[in-house]
């Protein structure tokens, strides 16, 4: 019996820098996804329930919940698009050998999107993948899924990073304690959820100056 759990890591790299990579699996004995960022896997993850009933939690509690979006073509469903601005890549360590690095030009004004499809039982796999014929479309790579259930792929794209506002809730103690630490390292990386139009979860990575921490602490003393 084979119990591995299939696997695809991603991120961007730029100008001999790199992002914090995601990692994908897929479930070992249901047709299931769970996703987290680098580093992050035991405090919050994302969890895609064969049910569709989808969440995130975070320390062991359900911060969002969703249900898995109808299919934007036929046999295909996007689930999660991951949004990583050319900031995004902060680190100078050198990633797993696995990992897949997208190379992004450091001039670019355009974020790097890795869209994450389910496809059902029978689609096209032929040297094929959902947006392949798009512009600045790039496989990542194909992971199948348990019991039958169809196969998963990881498809980079390149699209403007549209404005917006979030406003976010009072950081706690700990949360606070850790932007901190943060600072002293000399960035500041979040991820915020959003939603795309299709009913996909967004989760966009940012990082923000250390002066912002600064603010933010003397606001809350």
């Amino acid at each position: 019996m084979n119990n591995h759990s299939p696997t695809i890591k991603f991120g961007i790299t730029t100008d001999g820098k790199r992002s914090s990579y995601w990692r994908l699996r897929a479930g070992v004995k249901q047709p299931e996804l769970f996703l987290e960022r680098e580093a992050y896997g035991k405090k919050w993850h994302f969890s895609l329930h064969a049910s569709g009933q989808w969440h995130m939690k975070e320390s062991g509690k359900t911060q969002v919940t969703w249900t898995r979006p109808a299919e934007v073509a036929p046999g295909y469903t996007r689930a999660v698009g991951i949004v990583e601005p050319i900031v995004a890549a902060h680190r100078k360590d050198p990633a797993p050998q696995e990992v897949v690095l997208v190379p992004v030009a450091l001039e670019t004004q355009m974020s790097t999107v890795f869209s994450i499809f389910i496809e059902r039982p029978g689609a096209n796999l032929n040297d094929s993948w959902p947006g392949r014929n798009a512009d600045h479309s790039t496989f990542i790579g194909r992971i199948p899924l348990a019991t039958g259930g169809g196969t998963c792929v990881v498809v980079a794209s390149q699209a403007p990073l549209q404005p917006g506002r979030v406003e976010m809730p009072r950081p706690s103690d700990d949360e606070l304690r850790q932007m901190r630490e943060w600072a002293v390292n000399g960035v500041l990386v979040t991820t915020i959820v959003g939603e795309f139009t299709d009913g996909a979860i967004a989760l966009i990575d940012l990082c923000a100056d250390p002066s912002v921490v600064a603010t933010i602490d003397g606001a809350l003393s």
